[in-house]
């Protein structure tokens, strides 16, 4: 699931798990109570800055998937706090973790043999250590084998155990305003429309929400445009567009610890704003991200840094 993560903190696995059937109602009201209790921290948190509430939309697409129930909470706010190794905050219940015996106040040195001791920052500053760890638990299979080497009140300890998974069930979430609708008329400007007008020949999305995965050197993109027409305000990142072909301008949004411009541009000025021509298909939701290149991030002509591209197509109903 995507989410806005506490910047002091990493969950490492799955915190909660909520199969709903058709006999869930309890179910069903205990996670929109949930969903609305994450909303109001993340807004108390000033993660949404100064937006209000009505100013707040963004729109969450997740397929099935399966996941690895690791459940380990740990203090990830920087390296020097995981100078000598990741600090347990916590253990969620029927874990991995706690059937091993992680407790509380544990300090992580190493796992399956790699060491998390003086590792420094990741790209934004937080503690790799917790992104290797994420990154090494992530390659195992459902079963494999896991010891974790701790420090518990100043003495070692190895736990062994294996590492358990399970499968999440799709996940569609749209919070705050209707999404804006590209028009492509002749009156030159991005209006806001009817959810259920898509145009007799079908409709289609794009969406720049960052989900990107970053292992796939993956950042934000602001869409700038469609077909000429501007995409409006800041905060909305789905826009309906007709069936069919259509010209994009996007920004690349890639964080300057990643790639640091000698010469920065003006949002929406230079070689940072590209072209995608994208061909929509009917009650199809594309996800938009710019793709680093390593590889070109000392060639500063036309912006080969990075390329515009659809990282991911899932269908959604349109219309």
């Amino acid at each position: 699931m995507s989410m806005v993560k506490h910047p002091m903190l990493a969950l490492l696995g799955l915190a909660l798990a909520t199969a709903v059937s058709a006999q869930s109602a309890p179910v069903e009201q205990r996670l929109g109570e949930e969903v609305q209790l994450a909303l109001a921290r993340l807004i108390e948190s000033g993660a949404f800055a100064d937006k209000a509430g009505e100013d707040i939309a963004f729109t969450l697409d997740e397929p099935a998937r399966r996941v690895n129930n690791l459940g380990l909470l740990v203090d990830s706010a920087n390296a020097e706090r995981a100078r000598d190794g990741l600090r347990v905050l916590g253990v969620t219940p029927r874990s991995a973790a706690q059937r091993m015996g992680i407790k509380a106040g544990d300090r992580i040195v190493a796992v399956n043999g790699t060491s998390l001791v003086g590792l420094g920052p990741d790209t934004a500053g937080h503690a790799q250590a917790a992104a290797t760890m994420r990154t090494l638990v992530d390659s195992l299979a459902d079963g494999a084998p896991l010891e974790f080497a701790l420090q518990r009140e100043d003495k070692p300890l190895t736990l062994r155990g294996e590492l358990s998974s399970i499968v999440l069930p799709p996940i569609q979430l749209k919070v705050g305003r209707d999404e804006l609708v590209a028009s492509t008329g002749a009156a030159g400007a991005t209006r806001r429309e009817p959810q259920n007008d898509g145009g007799s020949g079908g409709c289609g999305r794009f969406n720049d929400f960052d989900v990107a995965p970053r292992q796939q050197d993956l950042y934000g993109v602001k869409l700038l445009s469609i077909d000429g027409n501007s995409t409006g305000p800041a905060g909305v990142h789905q826009f309906r567009v007709n069936v069919g072909t259509h010209e994009l301008k996007l920004v690349e949004l890639i964080p300057a610890k990643v790639y640091r411009r000698l010469n920065p541009t003006r949002l929406g000025d230079g070689p940072e704003v590209k072209t995608l021509t994208v061909t929509v298909k009917a009650d199809t939701t594309y996800y938009l991200a710019a793709k680093f290149n390593e590889g070109k991030r000392n060639s500063r002509v036309g912006g080969e840094y990075w390329d515009p591209v659809v990282w991911r197509e899932t269908p959604d109903k349109c219309g």
